[in-house]
């Protein structure tokens, strides 16, 4: 049986896992055609550890949690394209251990990472493997981004995020995506952006052209507001399919095509 080729679309790739599951089709509504739930993982602080007793067995803990459960039934009915993906709080380089200690993390579709402080930043943009660098719009950013290490990240195949769902509630938040938006632009002519909503709830997600326009409040051009929801998220996934697969990763949508062409060039 032919597997159906599966269109992303317009995506938005970062919808709260406490969304009820059973609105999943009022995005539908509003123009998308994928979506990613995100579970946000915050940063523990290391606690001491406790001396154990010979008889004790060692207790192995993810500190990833499981991806959000949805159910079979959902995933036929709904004609979305469901994503899972994670988002890591951290502030230095033990990060990386953690993270190859973690099963739980390969049941993710997109890894993305909120770095802390500058050095996180700079081990994520120029060391760490993960797909998406996020900050906290609630939250002003608490170090000034460099262009070399916008250029290192872009070059690098790691996308920054800009989320609106917390600007649309409160003045200072939106003041902060506003802030960062033209910060990227500055240093790296907003490339590899993506935008999502990381909303709980329906009444802060917004239709695709709604999401356009508001792009052009983010400092961005006419084909960048259409390449934030659908080319770069496009590319996004696709480089998380690599990630998956290993440095090498093709996929090939129409085999006849692929055939033709192929006899073409040896001709």
């Amino acid at each position: 049986m032919q597997n159906k080729e599966r269109v992303w679309g317009f995506c938005d790739l970062s919808i709260d896992k406490n969304y009820d599951l059973n609105s999943l089709y009022l995005i539908e509504k509003l123009g998308f055609n994928t979506i990613a739930l995100n579970t946000h993982v915050e940063e523990v602080s290391e606690e001491p550890k406790k001396k154990k007793k010979k008889s004790e067995p060692t207790e192995k803990k993810d500190f990833i949690p499981l991806p959000v459960d949805v159910p079979e039934d959902l995933k036929k009915n709904c004609k979305l394209n469901i994503l899972q993906r994670v988002t890591i709080e951290f502030s230095d380089s033990s990060i990386s251990l953690k993270l190859n200690k973690s099963e739980n993390i390969k049941k993710y579709d997109i890894i993305a990472v909120m770095p802390k402080t500058i050095q996180a930043f700079q081990y994520a943009c120029g060391t760490l493997d993960v797909d998406v660098i996020t900050f906290d719009p609630q939250i002003r950013m608490p170090f000034k981004v460099s262009r070399k290490l916008y250029r290192q990240a872009v070059e690098r195949g790691i996308f920054f995020e800009l989320m609106y769902s917390v600007a649309i509630r409160d003045s200072m938040s939106r003041k902060n995506i506003i802030s960062t938006a033209h910060n990227y632009h500055a240093v790296g002519k907003s490339k590899n952006i993506i935008v999502t909503s990381g909303s709980a709830t329906y009444m802060h997600c917004r239709g695709v052209h709604d999401v356009r326009n508001l792009g052009f409040i983010l400092g961005l051009n006419a084909n960048q507001c259409l390449e934030v929801i659908r080319d770069n998220a496009q590319r996004l996934i696709l480089k998380t399919q690599g990630r998956k697969c290993g440095k090498h990763y093709m996929e090939v949508s129409n085999l006849e095509v692929c055939l033709f062409v192929g006899c073409r060039l040896l001709k």
